[in-house]
This record gives C-alpha cells, sequence and structure tokens, in this order.
C-alpha cells in the first residue's frame, strides 16, 4: 500500500473520533439546557406539573429521531446538524423534571457509573472481534419488550402500589444491560461503517450526526436506568 493512502483503520478512527466530538457537543448541550431550566425558579414553575407541554415535546423529540434516521439522505449536512443541536437542548428540558425527582448526588453518581460503563462497553464494540448483529437483533426485541412491560408497569402501579417497586428494580436492571449492550454493538457498526465511508463527501457528515445521535441516544438511556436503579429521590 502507498504510504500516502489512508488505511482503513485510520478512515473508522477519523470517522468515530468525529462521532464522538458530537456526542460529546450533544451531551454538554443537555446538560447546559437542564442546569439553565433548574436554575431558573420561573422556568421551574413553568414546565412543574405541566404535563401536556412535555407530552408534546417528547413527541416532538420522537418526530425529530424519525426525520433523522428516515430524511438524512436528503438533508443538508448543516439543517442535520442543526437539528441534531435543537435535539440536544430539547432533552436537556424534557429530562430536567425527571432529575427533579432526585438527588444531585444520585443524579451525579449516576452520570459517573453511566460514562464509566460507555467508556467500557465502546471499547468492548471497539476491540472485539465477534461480530455482535445477532446480539443486536436480541437486543432490540429485548427493548420493544422492556417499553411494553413499562407501559404494564405503569397500569400496574395504579391497580397494585405494592409491587410497583420490584417490578420497576427488575425493568431498570434490564434496561440497563440492553443499553450497555447497544452500546457495544453501536461502537462496532459505526467502527465499520467509518472504514467505508468516504470523508471527503458533504453527506458524511449526516452520517457522522446520525451516529452521534444513535450514541447519545444510548448514554442517555443507561444513564437514566442507572438513576433509577441507584438513585436517591427527594
Amino acid at each position: 500500500m502507498n504510504i500516502y493512502e489512508t488505511s482503513p483503520n485510520v478512515d473508522s478512527n477519523k470517522f468515530l473520533s468525529k462521532v464522538y466530538v458530537w456526542m460529546f457537543i450533544g451531551l454538554m448541550l443537555t446538560a447546559v439546557a437542564s442546569y439553565a431550566i433548574m436554575s431558573s425558579t420561573s422556568l421551574q414553575d413553568f414546565f412543574d406539573g405541566n404535563f401536556p407541554i412535555l407530552f408534546g415535546l417528547l413527541i416532538f423529540q420522537l418526530i425529530i429521531v424519525i426525520i433523522l434516521s428516515w430524511a438524512i439522505k436528503s438533508l443538508p449536512p448543516s439543517i442535520a446538524t442543526l437539528i441534531f443541536i435543537f435535539y440536544s437542548v430539547l432533552s436537556g428540558i424534557t429530562l430536567t423534571p425527571v432529575l427533579w425527582n432526585y438527588t444531585g448526588a444520585s443524579v451525579f453518581v449516576a452520570f459517573i457509573v453511566a460514562a464509566g460503563m460507555f467508556v467500557g462497553m465502546s471499547l468492548v464494540g471497539y476491540f472485539t472481534k465477534k461480530d455482535l448483529s445477532g446480539l443486536h437483533r436480541f437486543l432490540i426485541m429485548a427493548l420493544i419488550g422492556l417499553i411494553l412491560a413499562m407501559l404494564l408497569n405503569m397500569l400496574l402501579s395504579l391497580l397494585f402500589p405494592t409491587l410497583l417497586g420490584s417490578f420497576s428494580f427488575l425493568l431498570s436492571i434490564a434496561g440497563v444491560l440492553i443499553f450497555a449492550g447497544l452500546t457495544a454493538h453501536d461502537t462496532q457498526k459505526i467502527k465499520n461503517l467509518g472504514a467505508s465511508v468516504d470523508h471527503g463527501e458533504p453527506f458524511t457528515q449526516n452520517l457522522v450526526i446520525v451516529c452521534a445521535l444513535t450514541l447519545y441516544l444510548d448514554f442517555i438511556n443507561l444513564f437514566l436506568f442507572l438513576l433509577r436503579l441507584f438513585g436517591d429521590r427527594r
């Protein structure tokens, strides 16, 4: 190979680096937005108990994810980037009511543990030689089951309040395991994608944004399930 050619491994690492940079930017924007709301009494009063608005924002977040996933090929890179930035800020808003229920120390500990697990599982996904695509199919099925179980848990909490604690604990453990596994799979997938893309194409930025959103969601969900599992409520 010509020494001036870029190896697949170098391309893959370059792509991954961009993905992690944008994921980090997204997390920082989420943290800043959440902190701004928690630091403002007027904003807290506006969102506290205002379920219709929060529910609408959650639906809007889902729409944004669908847009980025399905229309990514037709979006200009600048628009895709702005949508990701907007989504990250919006996540900070919708996460804040959840964080209000836990002590600051619990939130900090859950974040540190989530960061450690995320890094560990990312390293597993990066260095393993085993194809994790089969694991992905299993995890997606498990995630669908988890979502249905969480909906059932909401119903049971109304009918049998005494069962809520035990069932929620098991669901939180399942959530941590599922998103830890998805982190490893998604890292491997992004690594392989980075070795095959043309880094000179503008569309590559769109792929970076979609991959950053994927890992961002893995981290956020891992953090939330850890918070549910170990967090001390106010």
